[in-house]
């Protein structure tokens, strides 16, 4: 079963994306901020991260470097609402950090599950 780890900050978000997810027949697991997103990997090794970027304590950037850096080989979804530093959209440094593909929100769950798929393909 492919395993797909959700990182967000917003609890209701990942509710959502694990309903969607599950309901494809993917196994899901969460994590509420880059450091237990790290821990999860190292244990679980998911064959797909989505990753919130705007989290606090560890940010989306950070976590992806460090995935990469622990699991090259661990596809990472960066998705951002926006957010904003110093002029910079933070979604657009994503895959400078290794992120293999970005999406906006919001989206659409067909749009998810397609990025998903195009990443990892389907159960």
């Amino acid at each position: 079963m492919l395993t797909v780890l959700v990182v967000d900050d917003e609890k209701g978000l990942r509710a959502v994306m694990r309903r969607v997810l599950e309901d494809k027949g993917f196994r899901v697991i969460e994590a509420a901020d880059g450091n237990r997103a790290l821990e999860l990997v190292r244990q679980e090794r998911p064959d797909l991260v989505i990753s919130d970027i705007i989290m606090p304590d560890c940010d989306g950037i950070e976590a992806i470097l460090a995935i990469k850096k622990e699991s090259p080989a661990t596809k990472v979804l960066a998705i951002s609402g926006g957010g904003r530093v110093h002029a910079m959209d933070l979604l657009a440094l994503a895959p400078r950090a290794g992120a293999d593909d970005t999406l906006d929100k919001p989206f659409r769950q067909s749009e998810l599950l397609k990025r998903v798929a195009d990443l990892i393909g389907v159960p």
